[in-house]
């Protein structure tokens, strides 16, 4: 069990964050109005920084070779605190290479009776890791009692992708371009090349929508276009009142959802 981790349950009770990806739609604008928004980022947002009045607030890595590889320049940045989500079967080497001040959680794979991978009703004891490390963040951000999730730069669309009965799938323009910056792979051999496997994020996003639901925890999907229909989806400028302040009310493509403990947005310390 994670003590570290344990403190944090619950402690955005009924809030709303923000969960941004790293597709190819995500903007340093879009980044600039989530700056007082709680947030959960991940992997190489780092590239971005030089760019924006944003900072991360939680951040996530699930990827060994991208921890391994990326580590020492996504520490440096400042962030409210960092989480490595790592197989078991990794987890103590990555931990003692790595060594640094943040929270290091054993991944799981664990499917449910209907095939779809388990989601953690604790992530101080357990995390389930399938596919994507939207999923982590989604499982991390429902332990904290976030409310309402919006997903931001989620294109869940590659350049070469892997469906489920193994077929490869290709997109000559986005490969190389499936991710906010040209650079994202540098120093990662082979990765431009590696076919994602897309049939598994839509199994991790289809549990977590399961699990989520049946709380009253809300998904939203607030990225600019992409394929990730699993979702409600929301305009990301419609969540935003003149001034720019979060709205409570939320506009979704069928419906308008209400926010029964609308909160006030809250200025947040990342000291």
């Amino acid at each position: 069990m994670s003590r570290k981790v344990k403190k944090l349950k619950g402690s955005h009770q009924g809030e709303s964050c923000f969960i941004i990806g790293n597709g190819p739609s995500l903007t340093v604008e879009d980044l600039n109005m989530l700056k007082n928004q709680a947030n959960f980022s991940c992997n190489r947002i780092n590239l971005l920084l030089d760019k924006t009045d944003w900072m991360p607030y939680y951040y996530t890595f699930t990827d060994s070779l991208m921890a391994s590889t990326f580590f020492d320049e996504v520490y440096k940045m400042e962030k409210k605190k960092m989480f490595v989500v790592v197989s078991n079967t990794s987890y103590n080497s990555l931990k003692k290479q790595l060594g640094k001040d943040c929270i290091f959680l054993r991944s799981y794979y664990e499917v449910e009776n209907n095939g779809l991978p388990k989601f953690s009703d604790d992530v101080s004891k357990k995390i389930f890791q399938h596919g994507t490390v939207t999923f982590a963040n989604i499982q991390l951000a429902a332990y904290m009692g976030f409310k309402n999730i919006y997903l931001l730069g989620v294109d869940h669309n590659f350049g070469i992708s892997k469906q489920k009965d193994g077929s490869i799938n290709y997109n000559k323009e986005l490969i190389g371009r499936d991710h906010f910056d040209e650079n994202y792979y540098k120093s990662v051999e082979h990765s431009k090349e590696a076919a994602v496997n897309v049939y598994a994020m839509t199994e991790a996003y289809l549990s977590a929508k399961d699990y989520c639901d049946k709380r009253g925890v809300k998904i939203f999907n607030a990225t600019r276009g992409g394929k990730l229909e699993v979702f409600q989806r929301v305009n990301f400028d419609d969540l935003f009142d003149d001034n720019g302040e979060l709205i409570r009310e939320v506009k979704t493509l069928n419906s308008i959802e209400f926010e029964n403990e609308g909160q006030q947005r809250k200025s947040i310390n990342f000291s």
